[in-house]
C-alpha cells in the first residue's frame, strides 16, 4: 500500500481549483470534507457554480479558525454542508442542526442579482449567505443556555416567538419600510434569529475586511497599527469600529468614484453597534473559556 505524503493536494484540485492541502491520509482537505452534499457534475455549469460555493466557503472557515471557533456544535455534531441545484426542485439556503444547505444558483451572479433585486435588498453576495446561515449555527454555541441569553433577549428580542408565523408575516408585508435605526438589515427584522444571524454576518464582514486591510500599504497611527495585528482576536470593540466606519465610508466612495455600488451599503446605528458588541463579547467569552479549559 502507498503511504500518502503528510501534506499534498485536495483531491478537488484539479475539479475546482481548491488550494488547499490535506493533513495526514485525507484525500479531501478539512474545507471540502466538511461539504456533504454536491451537485450533479455532469454539467460544466455546475462545476463552475460549485467551485465558487468552495472558494466562499473557505474563506468563511478561515475566518472561524481566525476566531477560534469550533466546528462542532457541544454534543458533537460536526458542521456540515449540502449545495444542491434546484433544476429539479426549488432549494432553501438555510440551517437546521448544524446542517447548512446552499443553493448553487447563488453562485451565478446574475441569479443572485435578480434574487437582490426582487427582495429588494441592499446587499447579497455569496460569502454573505454563508456568513449569514453560520451564524445561526454559533446562537446555538454562544448564545442558548448561556449567560447570554438574558442580554440577547433584551437586545435581540424574545426567540420563543413563533418562527415559521414570523417569517410567513414577513415576506407577507405589503410595506418594506422598517425601523433603520435598530436594524441592520430588512430581513433582520424578521425574527430574532435573523436579526443574530445577520448581525454575525456584519461581524464577520468587520473583521475579515479589517484583517485585509492590515496587510495594504497604508499610514496608520499606533492604535491602528494595533488592532489591525490582529482584528479576529481584538479585544476592545470599540478599536474595531473606530477602524471599521472611516474604512466602510472609504471603500463605499472609491466604489462611487468608479461607478459602483456602495460595498457596504449599512448604517450602524447606536442600536446596531450594541447587538454588534453583543455577538463581540459571545465569541471573546466562548474563546476565553475555551483557553481556561485547555
Amino acid at each position: 500500500m502507498t503511504k500518502l505524503a503528510s501534506h499534498q493536494a485536495c483531491r478537488n484540485r484539479e475539479i475546482i481549483g481548491c488550494n488547499w492541502c490535506v493533513e495526514g491520509a485525507d484525500w479531501y482537505c478539512n474545507s471540502c470534507r466538511l461539504t456533504r452534499t454536491i451537485p450533479n457534475l455532469g454539467s460544466t455549469r455546475n462545476i463552475m457554480l460549485w467551485r465558487r460555493m468552495e472558494e466562499a466557503k473557505r474563506r468563511l472557515l478561515y475566518d472561524l479558525g481566525r476566531l477560534r471557533l469550533p466546528l462542532a456544535s457541544r454534543t458533537g455534531e460536526q458542521l456540515a454542508f449540502d449545495i444542491l441545484s434546484d433544476e429539479v426542485s426549488p432549494i432553501l439556503t438555510g440551517h437546521l442542526s448544524g446542517l447548512i444547505t446552499l443553493n448553487l444558483a447563488e453562485a451565478d451572479d446574475v441569479e443572485r442579482e435578480s434574487r437582490r433585486v426582487a427582495f429588494r435588498e441592499p446587499y447579497r453576495t455569496l460569502l454573505g449567505h454563508f456568513r449569514h446561515e453560520i451564524g445561526h449555527f454559533y446562537w446555538d454555541l454562544l448564545v442558548d443556555g448561556t449567560t447570554f441569553q438574558a442580554p440577547f433577549k433584551l437586545i435581540f428580542g424574545d426567540q420563543a416567538q413563533d418562527y415559521q408565523a414570523a417569517i410567513n408575516t414577513y415576506y407577507s408585508r405589503a410595506d418594506r419600510s422598517y425601523d433603520r435605526s435598530g436594524f441592520i438589515s430588512e430581513y433582520a427584522t424578521s425574527h430574532p434569529w435573523e436579526d443574530w444571524a445577520e448581525t454575525f454576518a456584519h461581524f464577520l464582514h468587520i473583521v475579515s475586511t479589517l484583517d485585509s486591510l492590515a496587510g495594504l500599504p497604508l499610514s496608520l497611527d499606533e492604535r491602528a497599527r494595533q488592532t489591525l495585528t490582529d482584528p479576529y482576536l481584538e479585544s476592545d470593540f470599540e478599536a474595531l469600529l473606530a477602524l471599521w466606519m472611516p474604512l466602510a465610508r472609504s471603500i463605499n466612495e472609491l466604489n462611487r468614484s468608479l461607478g459602483m455600488s456602495d460595498a457596504y451599503p449599512f448604517d450602524i446605528s447606536p442600536a446596531v453597534k450594541g447587538k454588534l458588541h453583543l455577538v463581540h463579547m459571545a465569541i471573546s467569552a466562548f474563546r476565553d473559556q475555551q483557553s481556561l479549559a485547555a
